[in-house]
């Protein structure tokens, strides 16, 4: 098994809990909070590009057009985070954000290229 290469210094954490009450957008629902640590903000961005810069990482999925009121099919990339049955704390439901690194083909390639010893 190859060793984890993480895209990101220091893991951060998501998390799903259930809103309050008084709520503005979504009283007593439910909500989505990723905690990126400074340290990894840049490391996460650069992933998320790398997820789009390599097309069989592209997906399509349906989303609501607000200016249209109505869904359209857009192109997507899908990002991944750990989760376990049953693992949840003071704020609900929780997993790391420690995503394998990723480099897409084009950048792969240039880098090979760059290893030519002449």
């Amino acid at each position: 098994m190859a060793d984890f290469n993480p895209a990101l210094p220091v893991p951060g954490k998501w998390n799903v809990y259930q809103n309050d009450e008084n709520d503005r957008y979504n009283p007593n629902g439910k909500a989505l909070r990723l905690q990126i640590p400074l340290d990894s903000v840049a490391a996460y961005g650069q992933h998320l590009m790398n997820l789009a810069d390599d097309p069989s990482k592209h997906k399509e999925m349906q989303v609501w057009d607000y200016e249209a009121k109505e869904k359209k099919t857009v192109a997507c990339i899908t990002v991944y985070h750990s989760a376990k049955d049953g693992q949840f704390d003071d704020d609900g439901w929780f997993g790391n954000i420690n995503p394998v690194k990723h480099t897409p083909p084009a950048v792969a390639a240039q880098a090979a290229s760059n290893d030519i010893p002449f």
